[in-house]
């Protein structure tokens, strides 16, 4: 293979095994939450969520839906961020996985789903503590 080829080759197949090990927590419709991969410190990882998994405070208006799923998640027990896990797909939600970031030296994962609308309703995933808490490797 000459080296031109090798050059563009090269990073390219770097590129999509990357990818391709990026870990992802998945929350089904229903039942336990999986893990594929190994969720490291200062790696990303993605989080894939089943809409119908949070089935309330689901307000429309003029057929178009109002509500929202995110993402809250903190490390270390720090301060929560949050990331959509919904967009919008005409006038409907529809699943959007979210790509996180651990920071270097995290050991702690924690994440809990919101969803809310516009006549201010308000749900969790999970509805009460504990929420759901990974351990991260170095």
């Amino acid at each position: 293979m000459s080296s031109r080829l090798c050059a563009f080759v090269l990073p390219l197949l770097i590129a999509t095994s990357a990818a391709a090990q990026t870990p992802v927590i998945s929350f089904p419709v229903s039942g336990p939450y999986t893990v594929t991969g190994t969720l490291r410190a200062g790696q990303p990882f993605t989080v894939q969520y089943a809409l119908d998994r949070l089935k309330t405070c689901r307000a429309t208006y003029s057929g178009m839906d109002t509500w929202f799923i995110t993402v809250e998640y903190r490390f270390d027990y720090g301060t929560f961020q949050s990331a959509y896990v919904t967009t919008t797909s005409g006038y409907r939600r529809e699943p959007a996985p979210a790509t996180i970031t651990a920071p270097v030296g995290a050991r702690t994962l924690e994440m809990r789903f919101k969803n809310w609308d516009r006549g201010s309703c308000v749900a969790y995933d999970p509805s009460s503590w504990p929420i759901y808490t990974f351990t991260l490797q170095p």
